[in-house]
């Protein structure tokens, strides 16, 4: 029985989401059909990687439901009309890296218009971490640097805040600030932000996943993604508390 207290909570919780700061993308993939993640929902094949699109299957997924997969020589882009050309923005990704090999990264690039490895803001999981293939790097300029080490098997929360306007961004991984204040990898060129590009151009027997994707304005994951999602998170901790 939902009380009055329960009903006034539900409420000003919707009023909060209202006001939420906006999110220029999100998804779980849930609503994906399995298969190739390349033509569905602006995810498409192509430059730089020109390989194979990632996956989209329910094998794995953080909770229930899809994700992204990707294998060795597997990669997509989706591009976001109009770009992000001013302000303070945010990427929450959850990833999951299935096995640490000294071969097999994966990407989390974000680009301008122009489509190429020398992009913005980038991550690179794995090998090409600038350090060990077991740890998490992040671009600061030209070179990467390791961060934090990779849980093998296990899902891991990146959450990327990128300052539009002076090229730099902080990368937190798994609620811990890893990286503070380094700089775009190519700022030269990329001065927006237009493009997000998943997977890796390479590897030998890579396994890995995304899911739970939200781009957003603001240095903050907003408490509700939208109404439906809060409702469902809060009528959840309700059950769990009586």
């Amino acid at each position: 029985m939902i009380t009055r207290c329960m009903a006034a909570l539900v409420t000003g919780l919707l009023a909060v989401s209202a006001y939420a700061a906006p999110i220029h993308y999100e998804q779980n993939f849930d609503g994906l059909d399995v298969g190739d993640a390349d033509g569905q929902d602006g995810w498409t094949a192509g430059a730089p990687a020109n390989q194979a699109s990632t996956l989209i299957t329910d094998a794995e997924s953080h909770g229930p439901g899809k994700s992204m997969e990707v294998n060795a020589n597997q990669e997509v882009v989706r591009v976001f009309d109009p770009k992000i050309t001013s302000g303070v923005h945010f990427l929450s990704i959850w990833i999951h890296f299935a096995n640490v090999d000294a071969a097999n990264t994966m990407h989390i690039y974000f680009g301008d218009e122009v489509r190429e490895w020398n992009a913005g803001p980038v991550i690179r999981i794995g090998s090409q971490s600038g350090g060990g293939f077991d740890e998490i790097g992040v671009h600061d300029g030209g070179a990467a640097q390791p961060v934090a080490p990779i849980l093998e098997g296990q899902w891991q929360h990146i959450f990327e805040v990128m300052d539009v306007d002076n090229f730099t961004y902080d990368v937190y991984v798994d609620d811990k600030l890893a990286a503070d204040g380094f700089a775009w990898r190519n700022p030269a060129t990329h001065q927006a932000l237009g493009w997000l590009m998943l997977g890796f151009d390479g590897g030998v027997d890579l396994i890995g996943y995304y899911d739970d994707i939200v781009f957003g304005e603001g240095d903050t994951l907003p408490l509700a993604v939208h109404a439906a999602d809060k409702l469902a998170t809060t009528w959840a901790g309700m059950k769990q508390a009586r």
